[in-house]
């Protein structure tokens, strides 16, 4: 072969792996464009339920009550953490509702609020409204109005209890079975309901905050003209007879320190409530803090976050009776990250909150994981805790501090979020259907 030949021959070669490699470039592009729009464009089109909340009560809590829930870290020495709604006009309903125990008294403008005992509908506002012990005010003496509630109360309760007449005493002296005794008056709480000058109110929080009020039927809004930043129609999330919160500083070891306190001084302004010594997140910012925790910490690798549709997943998350449904897309839409995770070294998460819901019982499985789950393989993770210097602490793990309150409330969203609590679906309220699309009984409807 001639020197010309092996050049063209070489040529050629070198021609053809080029054109080759060429080919290869551009349908690796081609199909990383095809899965980008498979993934980004059509659930819009194929499904839209992917792409959808799962319910009305989803949308409240992602959107409104996370953003409006703060929580303090603990303090040095102790763990209990503090709770405040920070509210304006319009971000969260307002109920007023008595009991057998608990009465409401208002100026005159003020009593269309209150939903007395034996109301058919739970009247909600979004008016800032409080309530607080009585007090005498030049437009409205709630002392005055007190003592008269109290008298009216007193009096209604003797006319329902009313003592045995002489006769009928002397009847059941004789008899050798004693009588029942007349029921003791309960004592009343009364409280003053009155209206905040200002445009903000801080409000005393729940800790037991997982699964909020929520009201679907039988309630009415009183200020149905004002435009809320969601849904109304289906059902709302609100607070209950809430009370201002209030503190109380004091100094220790030349720290400044405070605590709760209903006699205390109000809170201001919403940056003393971000700037104070123990500093408040939102539970929004603690969920997305948790999400990105989750992710650095390497929980994904051994934890599934997915019900699969298998019968083993939807009873080991629920149970025979009422079993959990499998995950849905819509699940996922408030996530920067999702993780469903392949591998289950450890059990799946995706329900987490309902099957494990207690903070404390999340504090000693990170701090031991052992002694929580005897057998697990885990690691510990203390650094989700802080040293008590002052060795004061009662507990026999560390302070938790955000780490920890950040990744506990990002778990607290697994599963009770799927639908409004009062179509639970631990309940047997599943508006799913799982038991019984998984006993072959179900039938959409048409």
């Amino acid at each position: 072969m001639s020197d010309e030949q092996k050049h063209g021959w070489f040529s050629g070669f070198f021609h053809h792996i080029e054109l080759s490699a060429l080919i290869t470039i551009i349908g690796i592009i081609l199909l990383f464009s095809c899965a980008i729009v498979v993934t980004l464009l059509a659930p819009r089109y194929v499904d839209p339920t992917w792409t959808s909340p799962t319910s009305p009560y989803q949308v409240q809590m992602y959107e409104s009550v996370d953003h409006s829930l703060y929580i303090s870290k603990a303090q040095t020495g102790e763990s209990t953490l503090q709770f405040v709604n920070y509210l304006k006009k319009g971000s969260l309903f307002l109920a007023f509702r008595e009991s057998e125990t608990v009465r409401i008294i208002a100026p005159p403008a003020l009593q269309k609020y209150i939903t007395r005992v034996g109301d058919a509908k739970l009247k909600l506002t979004s008016n800032l409204l409080l309530l607080r012990k009585p007090q005498k005010a030049e437009t409205f003496d709630a002392v005055q109005a007190t003592a008269e509630l109290q008298k009216k109360l007193a009096t209604e309760w003797e006319e329902k209890h009313p003592k045995p007449a002489e006769e009928e005493k002397e009847k059941t002296e004789s008899v050798a079975q004693a009588t029942p005794q007349k029921p003791e008056m309960p004592r009343y709480e009364i409280w003053e309901l009155y209206e905040i000058p200002g445009s903000e109110m801080f409000v005393v929080g729940s800790s037991e905050n997982i699964l909020d009020s929520w009201v679907d039927a039988n309630y009415t809004i009183l200020d149905p003209e004002r435009q809320y930043p969601f849904p109304t129609d289906q059902g709302v999330v609100y607070i209950s007879n809430p009370h201002e919160y209030r503190i109380t500083e004091y100094a220790y070891n030349d720290q400044k320190m405070w605590r709760y306190d209903p006699e205390g001084k109000p809170i201001e302004k919403f940056a003393d409530l971000k700037n104070h010594p123990l500093g408040f997140l939102s539970r929004a910012e603690l969920i997305s803090l948790g999400e990105h925790i989750y992710a650095i910490e390497g929980c994904w690798y051994c934890h599934t976050d997915q019900t699969r549709t298998l019968v083993q997943d939807v009873v080991l998350n629920g149970s025979d009776s009422f079993p959990a449904p499998p995950s849905s897309a819509s699940e996922y839409i408030y996530q920067k990250i999702t993780f469903p995770g392949t591998r289950r070294i450890g059990p799946d998460l995706s329900r987490v909150a309902i099957k494990r819901p207690s903070r404390d019982w999340h504090k000693g499985h990170f701090w031991s994981p052992k002694t929580a789950s005897p057998g697990s393989i885990m690691p510990a993770f203390r650094h989700f805790f802080d040293e008590d210097p002052r060795g004061t602490s009662k507990n026999t793990v560390g302070i938790p501090n955000y780490h920890f309150e950040a990744i506990y409330q990002y778990l607290m969203t697994k599963g009770t979020r799927i639908t409004p609590p009062t179509q639970a679906w631990w309940l047997g309220q599943d508006p799913i259907h799982t038991k019984e699309i998984i006993e072959g009984e179900y039938i959409p409807p048409p």
